[in-house]
C-alpha cells in the first residue's frame, strides 16, 4: 500500500505564516516567490484530490483480470493453454498457406520459429498488452492439438478481439464454434468483459459462419484492406456485447 502525506488547513495556514517570514528576510520580487508558493500549493491540492487507494485497486483488478483456467473441458473438446512441448503439432498446421493466410499471417517456415515463437513471442505479447493465454484444442480421446483459440488483442480494458484457427483434417465438424464459445464464457465470466471482438477477410467465409453461429454482429465492413499476401479484400469487423451474451444465456426472459 502507498502511503501520501495529508495536508490540513491547520498545516496550510502554519505554512503562510512560514512564507511571510521568508518574504521579509529574501531580497527576491514578492511576486516571483508568491508565485512559486502557489505553484507549490497547486501541486499539493492535486496530489491531495487524487483517489490513490481507488486507483490501485482498479490496477489490481485490472492486473488479475487475464487469468483463466490452464484447462477447461467441453462435450467433446479439451482446452488446456499451449506450451513449448505443442510446438511440433502446431507447425503442422501453422505452415500450411491454407491455414495462416485467412488467420492473418504468412505459414510458420520452420519448427524452431514455431518453438521460438511459443517460448518468447507469445508469453512477451500476453504479458506486455495483458492479455490471457489462450488454449489450445485437442479432441477428447487424444493427445494432439490441433488447432488454438485465444484473444490475440486488447483494445481496451474490457474489450478483446478472439481469434481461431484449426488443422484443415477437422474443418467441417464444429469444432472452432465449440472451442470459441467456451473462451467467450470464460471471458464474460471471469474477466468481465463488456464487449469481444472478432476480425476476417471478406473471402474468409468459414470464419463468418463461425461469427454468425457465436452470435456476433457485423459492425463494419472496411473495404480493400490488405491481407498477409498483400491481396486487396474486405475486412469485416464483429462485435459480440455482454448484454448479447447475456440474453443467449437466458433466452426465455428476451422479448
Amino acid at each position: 500500500a502507498i502511503s501520501l502525506p495529508r495536508f490540513s488547513s491547520d498545516w496550510l495556514i502554519q505554512s503562510s505564516w512560514t512564507i511571510k517570514s521568508i518574504l521579509k528576510m529574501t531580497d527576491l520580487p514578492q511576486l516571483t516567490l508568491w508565485g512559486t508558493v502557489i505553484s507549490a500549493f497547486t501541486v499539493i491540492w492535486i496530489i491531495e484530490s487524487i483517489p490513490w487507494e481507488v486507483l490501485l485497486r482498479k490496477r489490481e483488478k485490472k492486473m488479475t483480470r487475464t487469468e483463466l483456467p490452464e484447462r477447461t473441458e467441453t462435450e467433446r473438446l479439451i482446452l488446456r493453454v499451449r506450451t513449448v512441448a505443442d510446438a511440433e503439432d502446431i507447425y503442422t498446421y501453422a505452415s500450411l498457406p491454407e491455414v495462416s493466410y485467412p488467420a492473418g499471417f504468412p505459414p510458420v517456415k520452420t519448427l524452431e520459429d514455431e518453438i521460438y515463437y511459443l517460448e518468447h513471442i507469445l508469453p512477451e505479447r500476453n504479458q506486455k498488452d495483458n492479455l490471457p493465454a489462450g488454449y489450445g484444442i485437442i479432441v477428447k480421446g487424444t493427445d494432439t492439438i490441433i488447432g488454438s483459440v485465444d484473444f490475440p488483442r486488447r483494445y481496451e480494458d474490457d474489450v478483446l478481439e478472439i481469434g481461431y484457427i484449426l488443422h484443415p483434417d477437422y474443418w467441417g465438424r464444429g469444432y472452432v464454434p465449440e472451442a470459441a464459445r467456451a473462451l467467450i464464457d470464460l471471458a464474460f465470466k471471469e474477466l468481465d468483459l463488456h464487449k469481444i471482438e472478432l476480425t476476417c477477410f471478406g473471402y474468409n467465409v468459414q470464419s463468418q459462419r463461425v461469427a454468425e453461429k457465436l452470435g456476433f454482429t457485423l459492425e463494419a465492413r472496411i473495404r480493400d484492406r490488405k491481407d498477409a499476401q498483400g491481396n486487396r479484400c474486405d475486412d469485416l469487423r464483429y462485435g459480440l456485447l455482454r448484454s448479447e451474451w447475456e440474453a443467449q444465456q437466458n433466452p426465455e426472459v428476451c422479448v
